[in-house]
């Protein structure tokens, strides 16, 4: 009998802290929306320039991509971020985020995960069976 592999997921095409970015800039649109709806305009425009630039910034340094790559995650980003409705960006944003971390927690090794929590179980073991 032999031990099954390990299932992957594959990496998520965009960086976890850009996809939270997306989704915090999703949440203005709400804030807008009730102050001024005239001001919609100019607000997704700034919105999505906001989000290319931090997305294509991310990218490009965090996540080591390309210029390219890291310009078009950007524009892609930003145009999602920029939608005047604060759902667009959360319905993309949310799952590209839960992908990432799908992808983290299954690169973890089964056991010996914490070294520090380890010894300190078994240390607490080892004193309840001597008393």
């Amino acid at each position: 009998m032999t031990p099954e592999e390990p299932r992957q997921i594959p990496a998520a095409p965009i960086h976890p802290l850009a996809a939270l970015v997306t989704i915090a800039l999703d949440g203005v649109f709400g804030v807008v929306e009730i102050i001024d709806p005239f001001l919609i305009l100019f607000t997704s425009l700034g919105v999505g320039a906001l989000g290319t630039l931090s997305t294509m910034l991310i990218q490009r340094f965090l996540a080591k991509d390309e210029w390219g790559a890291a310009a078009a995650k950007g524009l892609a980003m930003g145009i999602v971020a920029g939608v005047p409705y604060p759902v667009t960006g959360t319905a993309v944003g949310v799952p590209l985020l839960a992908w990432s971390g799908l992808h983290q927690l299954l690169r973890l090794p089964a056991g010996r995960n914490n070294q520090i929590v380890d010894d300190a179980i078994r240390a607490s073991l080892e004193k309840k069976e001597e008393e």
